[in-house]
């Protein structure tokens, strides 16, 4: 398989190892590292099928949930400015925040994936182009009550985590969460990086392929809800509700194909349409982990530290999950994801996020390593383990800085 791009001769075992993970796949994908706040490995390979062309490396690809880890960053800038106090309330900043239950959810849970708001409620007969309204989903949050109590229970927030994070951020910035990504973080350092699109940049991106992955009991990332065990399982009323209100964000063929398309791209949705290409998410993470470019990082080696402590270790998720899933299917830190078993990353000093389908970027402590891969045709599934690209070249990173 060929391979583009350029890799440092320290770093030339990950090219094999890049192609080797992608040689069975029909799409593409970029990868690129950061080490020590220098660019090692810029690479990309593979095809566009939907557009009938070879895979850009110059291209722009979506983020999907990788781009938590972006709305988490915006966050934590806001706590080294001394803005935000993590332990706060939510309502503090965000007053209306405190409605049904919600007055002591702290942004912690929030950022934990612990406040038990990880939908909305059945009832707001939600449709996918509803994920473009700001204002409707920040008024759905507003007005619901916990799903669970808050702080007692694990479950990923696909969809709300961005909106969440999102408006405490808007609420003391002045800026929606893509200006203030843009203007108080991306610019400085150099980088093209877009929570909200602009119409004129569509061309830019490359679009997804269609998924053809088949369904399994507990993928937090397959169309419609999880299977529950035969048997007629009988849910009780507070299990109904959570999974009617988890039914629409579980319908991932849904869910892609809306964000897959230029309304999606230009609305403001920072779970999960965060766009840019590979080298630019490696890059923000290595600005967060150190110095990049005679540019200072991002956030200070104190702040990092408290943000990647895993926060969900213990806490088990809520019924009727817990029939289908483990806990360990999701771990946390302060908006980003810590190594579990299908996102294992470097170890336990590495920090960020995965995305639907195969996306990942992350920075690891110890190593200094910062890195981003991005694909376009989603096949990963997360029940199934670490995605099957991803393993020769994490490999081979592992081995390259144990030397």
């Amino acid at each position: 398989m060929a391979v583009s791009g350029f890799v440092t001769p320290e770093f030339q075992q990950v090219l094999s190892a890049f192609a080797e993970g992608q040689k069975n796949d029909a799409g593409g994908a970029q990868l690129a590292v950061y080490h020590k706040g220098v660019k090692v490995v810029d690479i990309w390979t593979g095809n566009d099928p939907v557009r009938q062309r070879p895979f850009d490396g110059e291209g722009y690809v979506m983020f999907m949930s990788s781009t938590k880890g972006l709305t988490a960053i915006a966050a934590h800038v806001l706590v080294q400015r001394g803005l935000l106090d993590i332990n706060a309330p939510v309502s503090k900043y965000w007053p209306e925040f405190a409605q049904n239950g919600k007055e002591n959810i702290t942004v912690s849970m929030l950022l934990s994936h612990t406040a038990g708001l990880g939908a909305v409620p059945a009832e707001c007969e939600m449709k996918m182009p509803d994920l473009a309204d700001w204002n409707k989903n920040t008024h759905w949050l507003e007005e619901m009550a916990p799903l669970w109590e808050p702080g007692t229970k694990l479950m990923y927030h696909p969809v709300t985590f961005g909106f969440l994070v999102g408006e405490v951020v808007r609420r003391i910035s002045g800026k929606t969460v893509g200006t203030f990504l843009r203007e108080e973080i991306a610019k400085p350092c150099g980088l093209d990086l877009w929570i909200g699109l602009p119409a004129e940049l569509e061309p830019c991106v490359i679009p997804m392929m269609k998924k053809t992955l088949p369904q399994s009991a507990g993928s937090a990332a397959r169309a419609g809800p999880p299977i529950l065990p035969a048997g007629g399982t009988q849910l009780d009323s507070s299990e109904s509700a959570i999974m009617g209100a988890y039914k629409i964000v579980f319908d991932f063929d849904g869910l892609t194909a809306f964000l897959d398309t230029p309304r999606a791209h230009e609305a403001e949705i920072p779970a999960a349409n965060g766009i840019g290409d590979v080298r630019i998410i490696a890059k923000l993470y290595a600005h967060v982990i150190g110095d990049v470019d005679g540019k200072p990082r991002i956030l200070s080696e104190e702040i990092v530290k408290a943000a990647s402590v895993p926060q969900t270790d213990g806490l088990e998720v809520p019924s009727p999950f817990s029939k289908i899933m483990p806990s360990t299917m999701f771990r946390f830190a302060l908006g980003f994801e810590k190594p579990r078993p299908a996102v294992p990353m470097l170890g336990e000093s590495s920090f960020g996020h995965s995305g639907a389908g195969g996306r990942l970027a992350f920075a690891d402590i110890d190593s200094g390593l910062a890195v981003g891969y991005l694909c376009n045709n989603p096949t990963w599934e997360p029940p199934n383990g670490p995605d099957p690209r991803w393993v020769p070249w994490l490999k081979a990173l592992k081995d390259i800085v144990k030397q």
